[in-house]
């Protein structure tokens, strides 16, 4: 029997991924910096408001993962998917501790409370470890249990994704270029 090879996706969607995506990476980069600088604007004496910290890191770490997920749409164009695969895999090798990825924890936690507090959550955070433990935070740590991120490694494994990925457009878009004006 023949083997039937794949044919190559159309670059023409390809490129329409692409067109999707540069501006969504701005966008969650821009938002990712926001929420670092707003962490950065507290101040820790301003005991007026004891929960204000928390929901900036929140934020911060909900608008880092969010910033993954766009720059993981890269996996989508064939022509540079393991590359993008490779620099997805750099950036969470930041953030795995014991084999559990801290930054996944924290935003599933956060995002799918209801499922955590029903004890179906997915892990690998559990409901009775990890979803209302005793927090230790300040500007520069967020500890809520045994997980825990820091924002100066957080952030800069989050910049060497932003230069990683530009790297990876401009690969695809030299490609995309030479093909269509051979």
């Amino acid at each position: 029997m023949k083997k039937v090879s794949k044919p190559e996706p159309d670059l023409a969607k390809q490129g329409i991924i692409w067109d999707y995506w540069k501006p969504r990476r701005t966008h969650c980069w821009n938002m990712l910096v926001l929420a670092y600088r707003e962490i950065d604007g507290f101040e820790e004496a301003d005991e007026t408001e004891p929960f204000t910290l928390e929901y900036l890191w929140e934020n911060f770490f909900i608008r880092l993962w969010l910033f993954r997920i766009c720059i993981l749409t890269l996996e989508k164009i064939t022509f540079v998917k393991q590359d993008a695969t490779h620099i997805i895999a750099d950036f969470d090798s930041c953030f795995i501790i014991e084999n559990i990825n801290h930054l996944r924890a924290l935003r599933d936690m956060t995002e799918h409370w209801d499922d955590y507090a029903a004890d179906l959550g997915h892990g690998p955070a559990t409901r009775i470890d990890n979803l209302d433990p005793w927090r230790t935070i300040s500007k520069d740590r967020f500890e809520k249990g045994s997980l825990f991120l820091d924002r100066a490694i957080s952030y800069d494994a989050a910049i060497r994704l932003l230069e990683a990925s530009k790297m990876v457009s401009t690969t695809f878009t030299d490609h995309y270029k030479s093909i269509k004006n051979p």
